[in-house]
């Protein structure tokens, strides 16, 4: 089958993408019809322009129809959304266990590569590769914003993405946030530069702290050279981030002995965004950052989590309730297996 799709991809490029696209539009209008053009652009973040193609296409069609209340599905439409449910699990949530462990976290999407990076290196270049293989699925031709966030896991993968997926395209990777005084090359700023070279891609850097006061967080984002890389933030087509341990990446933020002690009574897990999560996803501490601030995070239509091994598994679960449901998580089998093992 793999073999089949290459050469129809081929023959006729983007041909994946127009399906899932219409497969989506289809789905929406499913979940909440009736619906006029608009309410669906906005939920895929699509234009209005290129929905109302797609549904005057899906009209002649027979699958929906419009009305002046909005659009509705067919008979046809219902049975045929039913019909490529299975198909478009298979083309994208490949495995069984993907769409398992999607399932269980509330989320669009799941790849997960073989291994456990906790002890094997390599898995971060087969999370690399399928970074590249969904970056390509996905985005749009023409320019793209990516805006990527700094973490080990992001770091190892970065690596791995490759020219092609620049083809016809013009690829501008930001920063989420500014530095934490960690390791330079699992810093934001590294990345986008790396991430960039390989694709043959452009970008912006963010040198500055990343944790502020809400007085400097003011005071900055009205610099011209920061409002221009929070503004291509606020308009980014992906998101790559990770998902950290919350007393690793509170040490790399800086917290003493006392304040360390202070989370972990508050028995935070998982680190994302500046925010740090209990168990149950709950924010228990919060910081100011200056970057992609997590509430606008729902609004980005493609968002990557990247976070591997069975040491990862506690944060992923933790995180994931707070995740927007169009958040792909890609991870090994070290923790899916422990994720999914778990009642």
């Amino acid at each position: 089958m793999n073999s089949d799709l290459s050469l129809l991809e081929a023959l006729v490029p983007d041909v994946l993408k127009i399906l899932r696209q219409r497969y989506l539009v289809l789905e929406q209008i499913s979940l909440h019809a009736p619906v006029g053009r608009r309410n669906v652009a906005q939920q895929l973040r699509l234009s209005e322009r290129n929905v109302r193609t797609e549904t005057e296409y899906l009209k002649k069609l027979g699958l929906i129809e419009i009305r002046n209340y909005g659009m509705v599905l067919t008979e046809k439409g219902e049975k045929t959304l039913q019909d490529a449910a299975p198909l478009i699990d298979r083309l994208f949530n490949a495995g069984e266990t993907e769409v398992k462990l999607a399932r269980k976290l509330g989320i669009d999407r799941t790849i997960i590569v073989p291994g456990n990076a906790d002890l094997q290196d390599r898995v971060y270049e087969e999370m690399g590769e399928q970074l590249n293989s969904a970056l390509n699925l996905l985005l749009p031709l023409g320019h793209s914003i990516i805006t990527v966030l700094g973490g080990i896991d992001v770091a190892k993968s970065a690596s791995y993405l490759s020219k092609q997926l620049g083809n016809n395209r013009q690829l501008e990777f930001v920063p989420g946030r500014g530095a934490l005084g960690e390791n330079v090359t699992t810093q934001s700023n590294t990345i986008v530069q790396e991430m960039a070279a390989k694709t043959l891609g452009t970008y912006k850097t963010l040198y500055l702290p990343e944790q502020v006061s809400e007085v400097a967080y003011r005071s900055l984002i009205r610099e011209n050279s920061i409002s221009s890389v929070l503004q291509d933030i606020s308009q980014s087509d992906a998101v790559i981030h990770g998902i950290g341990l919350a007393q690793e990446m509170a040490k790399r933020r800086g917290y003493d002995s006392i304040r360390l002690s202070e989370l972990r009574d508050k028995k935070a897990v998982t680190e994302c965004f500046g925010c740090f999560f209990d168990d149950t996803g709950k924010i228990v501490e919060r910081i100011t950052q200056v970057g992609l601030q997590f509430e606008n995070l729902k609004k980005i239509p493609h968002i990557f989590a990247l976070a591997c091994g069975s040491r990862k598994a506690d944060a992923i679960k933790a995180y994931m309730p707070n995740a927007p449901h169009q958040t792909w998580l890609i991870t090994d089998e070290g923790a899916s297996n422990a994720i999914l093992k778990e009642k």
